[in-house]
């Protein structure tokens, strides 16, 4: 009866948690990165720093900063997206080998005895 009960929640309840918790988790990375507004904002300047209007620039200077803080937003934005997609595409990756061994986990003690019976090791 425990063994029935322990592997029908293996198989059914079990298995749904597994999948709710790997949607929690890659939607939780999908949030942290943001990466359909990074996506959406990649070009648009990084901070505006200089804010105050009774700075007197030049047209030089207003494009030189426009074009760094641009520069500095891509690269930012970039890299993040990057990190974000990679992190995602192991997260993914790592949910496959997690769902292919899924099923075969509650016999690995028998495998492992069996092992030890016979003498086969790592």
């Amino acid at each position: 009866m425990f063994v029935s009960d322990i592997l029908g929640w293996w198989y059914g309840a079990g298995f749904k948690d597994l999948i709710a918790r790997f949607k929690t988790l890659f939607e939780g990375t999908v949030d942290f990165f943001s990466i359909d507004i990074l996506a959406k904002s990649l070009f648009q300047p990084f901070r505006q720093t200089l804010t105050d209007v009774h700075y007197k620039r030049t047209l030089g200077q207003k494009i030189g900063d426009a074009v760094v803080s641009r520069s500095v937003g891509f690269i930012t934005r970039f890299f993040i997206i990057l990190i974000g997609g990679l992190l995602m595409i192991f997260e993914l990756l790592a949910f496959g080998l997690i769902l292919l061994l899924w099923p075969f986990v509650p016999f690995s003690p028998a495998l492992f005895i069996m092992m030890a019976v016979l003498g086969v090791g790592f």
